[in-house]
């Protein structure tokens, strides 16, 4: 089995949530391709099993979108691009928003077909309001996020 984990982050903290999910999939023997959003496009997103987004949460986005380079992934599949495939989101906020993130992310994917897993990672870490890195998610986030690859690798099994 294959996973795409697809994500954006400016500070690190989102890049490091996907990169827990991901040891909790390789974790099960699913291998995994960890991609920036910007980069994203590039991936053959038939041949994965498994596709996951990740975004931090900004503010300026409503509280209820992905950051722009993941709404421009999610733009770049077809209406049925995720159909077949286990899909599901995490998000990284350093105040508040996180769970309205995630919610639409989710939406997101169940529109392109995704067979989707609610109730993904909300990380909390990073300054709110700043790009300065501000404080790493805590040790609880990290095995919630590791966690959460093993639920993906039994739900697509």
């Amino acid at each position: 089995m294959k996973a795409l984990i697809v994500y954006h982050s400016k500070t690190g903290h989102t890049r490091q949530a996907a990169e827990d999910i991901a040891k909790g999939l390789e974790s099960t023997g699913v291998e995994c391709v960890v991609r920036d959003a910007a980069q994203a496009a590039s991936e053959p997103v038939g041949l994965f099993d498994i596709v996951l987004v990740g975004s931090p949460t900004y503010g300026n986005r409503g509280y209820h979108k992905p950051a722009r380079p993941v709404e421009r992934f999610m733009d770049t599949l077809s209406p049925k691009g995720l159909e077949g495939k286990v899909c599901a989101a995490f998000t990284v906020h350093a105040a508040m928003g996180g769970a309205s993130v995630l919610s639409g992310m989710e939406e997101m994917l169940a529109e392109r077909g995704g067979r989707v897993v609610s109730g993904g990672p909300v990380v909390k870490a990073g300054a709110p309001l700043s790009l300065w890195k501000g404080p790493d998610a805590s040790q609880a986030d990290v095995q919630t996020c590791e966690e959460f690859g093993r639920r993906i690798a039994a739900q697509a099994s």
